[in-house]
C-alpha cells in the first residue's frame, strides 16, 4: 500500500515484477492514407503510416513514381514525406505513387505493404 511505484498491470513472475511494455500486444496494424495535398495551407501537408512509432525494429519505406524512379525513402515510421523530391529543393508533380512497406515489429515477424498514395495540390 506504500508502494510509490505500484502498476496495477505488472504482474509476479519468479518473484521479480514484470510491466508490460508499450509493445506487448502491438497487433503489427498500420494505416497508409491515400492522398495527401503538400500545398502548405498547413491541412494534410504530409504523409506518413499511421503506426505504433515505437514498436518496430525495422522500417523500410520507398515511394516510387510511375516509371519506378525512386522519390522518396523513409527509414522511421516517424518520418514525414512532405512531397518532395529525395528530400531536396523539388517537389513531385500531382498523380499517383506507390509505395512499398518492408518492415519487423519488435514483437511480430515481418511484414510487406504495397499500395498508391495520389498527390493533389
Amino acid at each position: 500500500m506504500d508502494a510509490l511505484n505500484y502498476n496495477p498491470s505488472a504482474s509476479v513472475d519468479d518473484g521479480t515484477c514484470i510491466y508490460p511494455g508499450p509493445c506487448d500486444e502491438f497487433d503489427g496494424s498500420a494505416f497508409a492514407p491515400n492522398a495527401f495535398t503538400p500545398n502548405n495551407d498547413g491541412l494534410n501537408d504530409g504523409w506518413r503510416v499511421l503506426t505504433e512509432t515505437d514498436c518496430w525494429n525495422k522500417w523500410e519505406l520507398i515511394i516510387y513514381n510511375r516509371w519506378g524512379q525512386v522519390v522518396y525513402e523513409m527509414d522511421d515510421p516517424s518520418q514525414v514525406w512532405d512531397g518532395s523530391f529525395r528530400d531536396g529543393s523539388h517537389y513531385v508533380s500531382d498523380g499517383v505513387y506507390a509505395y512499398t512497406l518492408r518492415a519487423v515489429a519488435w514483437n511480430l515477424g515481418s511484414i510487406e505493404i504495397t499500395g498508391m498514395i495520389t498527390v493533389l495540390r
